[in-house]
């Protein structure tokens, strides 16, 4: 049943609690319970992870771990700059310090490339651009001292392996519905039931013969859209008549 986050005091649903509204969604295949798991652990990583909703799941948002650079050494491997356990699908901003010893002033550093890096002689200074090669992070110039950075990432969701039907969902409990349905999905496809699946994929993403009709996933409204919409509300212009009865 669903319990109380202990970081958020928010309602956490874990898989074990959709498993039955999967199911009998699923034309009440009884017999099937143990590969609805499967299918809300695959729809649950595919729609987290998907990149057109990194803007959404700030449940999935984590600082890593303070790392201080060496200087004169360029690049480092990624682990120093994720947290422990976490797999890192997306590096979305690396802070620096610019005052080593007090570590007061920071900024971010501009994402670049490691070929753009490598046509430029090496200088020794204060970063201004970080880089990725497989898995390392380099940063340009080299640093001169040793400077402290900081990221911010985007993680792969956890999933409790071990219990599978215990993994807990991050994402806000409005999505229950999205990936319940996604798992029917799942579960048709597997059936072989694929006039059943394309119905239940509209009923997600849209129908594409009435581009109006908008899909449950496109349907929703982010967050950061609510908190964001009485900035963004553009204002109706008011013309006054300048005659009388016209």
């Amino acid at each position: 049943m669903p319990v109380l986050s202990p970081i958020t005091g928010a309602v956490q649903f874990q898989i074990s609690d959709l498993d039955n509204e999967v199911i009998l969604r699923c034309e009440n295949r009884v017999s099937d319970l143990a590969r609805a798991d499967i299918w809300l652990r695959d729809a649950l990583l595919e729609i987290a992870g998907n990149p057109d909703f990194r803007n959404e799941f700030d449940q999935l948002e984590r600082l890593g771990p303070q790392f201080v650079l060496t200087a004169k050494t360029q690049e480092y491997d990624e682990s120093n700059i994720v947290p422990v356990g976490d797999v890192n699908i997306g590096t979305l901003d690396i802070m620096i310090w610019q005052d080593p010893g007090t570590n007061i002033v920071r900024r971010k550093l501009e994402h670049s490339h490691y070929q753009k890096a490598d046509n430029f002689q090496p200088t020794f200074s204060l970063p201004t651009e970080w880089y990725r090669f497989g898995s390392s992070i380099g940063f340009t110039p080299i640093p001169d001292r040793n400077y402290q950075i900081q990221a911010r990432i985007l993680r792969m969701h956890p999933i409790n392996d071990n219990q599978l039907n215990q993994t807990a969902i991050l994402l806000p409990r409005d999505w229950n519905e999205i990936l319940i349905w996604a798992a029917v999905e799942r579960g048709f496809m597997e059936l072989l039931e694929y006039e059943k699946a394309t119905k239940v994929h509209m009923l997600l993403h849209g129908d594409p013969s009435h581009p109006n009709r908008l899909g449950l996933i496109e349907g929703r409204k982010k967050r950061r859209e609510q908190e964001a919409w009485r900035t963004e509300e553009a204002l109706r212009p008011v013309v006054r008549r300048m005659t009388w009865g016209f």
